[in-house]
């Protein structure tokens, strides 16, 4: 590479490829009526069950009226419920429901299951190098994010 612009076009050439792979870009994420964005929202509240919506918001940059547009959605469907925090009466908490473990972990194995499938091809050593690419992806942008915070 020559010029940051082409590590821009670079960087977005990827991104479009993998969001489309992905389906990123699907309403219905992985068949199951949910978004992308719902899905990650149900994912982080069942790696921390009790968070509260401004954490959310916070964790996965998201405006907070379009949070809690997700969240009420999300309610209403029966996948989550808030309760007031017993520490702070102006703070709601958010928990999945049983209905809402079962589709996340259905998440978890349909994603684990279209990412095995996009690799049982290759070798071990063609799965480590796209995992060291990733990892150098993740420590030099993280680095990034927590110079914005």
């Amino acid at each position: 590479m020559d010029n940051k612009q082409e590590v821009v076009e670079c960087i977005r050439k990827f991104n479009r490829f993998y969001t489309v792979l992905l389906g990123f870009l699907n309403q219905n994420y992985l068949g199951t009526g949910y978004s992308v964005t719902e899905t990650r929202i149900l994912f982080e509240i069942s790696r921390q069950e009790g968070i509260s919506a401004k954490q959310l918001c916070d964790l996965l940059k998201l405006d907070k009226s379009y949070m809690s547009r997700m969240i009420r959605s999300l309610e209403n469907n029966g996948s989550i419920y808030r309760e007031v925090a017993a520490s702070d009466k102006r703070r709601n908490c958010v928990y999945l429901t049983d209905k809402g473990r079962t589709e996340v972990l259905g998440l978890v194995e349909t994603t684990n299951k279209d990412i095995y499938q996009l690799i049982e091809t290759f070798d071990m050593d063609v799965c480590g190098q796209i995992c060291d690419a990733m990892e150098l992806i993740l420590d030099k942008f993280s680095e990034i994010s927590k110079e914005r915070r």
